[in-house]
């Protein structure tokens, strides 16, 4: 049977930081996703697009399914749902896997479950201001790229390509192949062009 994944989403979820989860996911893993926003109405994303989810948050199963992932925007600056909180907390409590990039590190931030494991987002006091009950710096990961210690991934909004590969890790470890095949056709284009695109500019 194939894998279950649910992606919570808010308005304004940055595309670029979904877009390359989905597929890898869908088609390279062969997994079931299920969307949910809030209150179960559409998103608009930052770019514009429209996302028919599937459920609400308070529907979704962020117990059960295999991964719940979290996209970043900015209404989780000032959003706070404490029954989310605690299946968050629960979820990682038991081992089951989460992953968050961006904004998408606060809900995370705020059920503590970033306290005692490596971590990274778009700064150290981006969580802090913004998560009272965030106590975990000594664990900031202060990197470019995803990072996990197995059960949580998180990856600041700059990193989407390695969020992508950390989210198939966790899914299915097993598949660790594939999951590097996968980064290195991905990482290629990074190299290719280096810091001044010269490519881009010209032929």
């Amino acid at each position: 049977m194939s894998k279950s994944v649910v992606i919570l989403l808010q308005p304004g979820a940055a595309d670029w930081e979904y877009g390359p989860v989905l597929p890898i996911l869908k088609e390279y893993f062969g997994a079931r996703i299920r969307t949910a926003s809030p209150d179960g109405k559409t998103v608009q994303t930052m770019g514009g697009a429209m996302i028919d989810v599937d459920t609400g948050f308070d529907t979704a199963d962020v117990g059960e399914a295999d991964l719940v992932v979290i996209i970043g925007s900015d209404a989780w600056m000032r959003f706070h749902d404490d029954a989310l909180s605690t299946r968050l907390r629960r979820r990682a409590d038991e081992g089951r896997p989460l992953a968050a990039i961006c904004a998408g590190t606060l809900p995370l931030a705020r059920a503590g479950v970033l306290n005692a494991r490596p971590h990274t987002s778009n700064s150290g006091p981006f969580l802090s201001e913004n998560a009272v009950e965030y106590s975990g710096g000594d664990q900031y990961r202060d990197v470019a790229h995803a990072v996990s210690d197995g059960v949580v991934a998180t990856a600041p909004g700059s990193a989407p390509a390695s969020f992508a590969v950390a989210c198939a890790a966790l899914l299915d470890p097993a598949k660790q192949a594939e999951v590097v095949g996968y980064w290195n056709m991905a990482r290629g284009e990074f190299e290719d062009l280096g810091t001044e695109l010269g490519p881009i500019w010209k032929a």
